[in-house]
């Protein structure tokens, strides 16, 4: 699928894509597909294999996970970012349309192919990701230090969130 250079300039604007070129962000999204959910469906499900990147182009997603809300995302968000590394484990959360939502969808194997053929756009992306990655545990573990005064059962079940958090 072409992507129009005008939604290419906006793709390398997100920090996962930063750094990218037009032309390397072309090469990433040559075989994305773009799709559309209405309000309520699922754009995926815990448990479910991650096969893809998706970018959201329009509307609201709500993750959760075992009915526990982790976070909203809209417009020029990613998410299932964690199928980059680890392509075919099973999702750890839930997407769930909170409007009707329009996204961009990245197959895992694309990248990992760019990356076993050391694509710069790939090794961006995967550089980005981890400080992605990183910014995220950093806010994570000022959420589990802040809840220490917590019940312990609380502090358990966050701990087992903390644990398998991916999506």
């Amino acid at each position: 699928m072409a992507i129009a250079a005008s939604l290419l300039k906006k793709l390398v604007q997100i920090p996962i894509f930063q750094g990218l070129t037009v032309p390397e962000a072309a090469e990433l999204f040559e075989v994305s597909s773009e799709a559309s959910v209405s309000r309520g469906d699922e754009l995926f499900a815990e448990g479910d294999e991650g096969d893809s990147l998706l970018v959201i182009l329009e509307g609201e997603v709500l993750i959760t996970k075992r009915g526990i809300e982790l976070a909203r995302l809209g417009q020029h968000s990613v998410l299932g970012e964690m199928s980059l590394v680890a392509s075919g484990d099973a999702r750890s959360a839930t997407a769930t349309a909170q409007s009707d939502v329009r996204f961009l969808k990245v197959p895992t194997k694309r990248v990992q192919k760019l990356l076993k053929a050391n694509s710069l756009a790939a090794l961006k992306v995967f550089a980005n990701l981890a400080q992605v990655l990183s910014r995220r545990l950093a806010l994570i573990n000022d959420k589990f230090v802040d809840s220490k005064g917590k019940k312990r059962e609380e502090l358990a079940d966050f701990g087992k969130i903390l644990n398998r958090w991916a999506f």
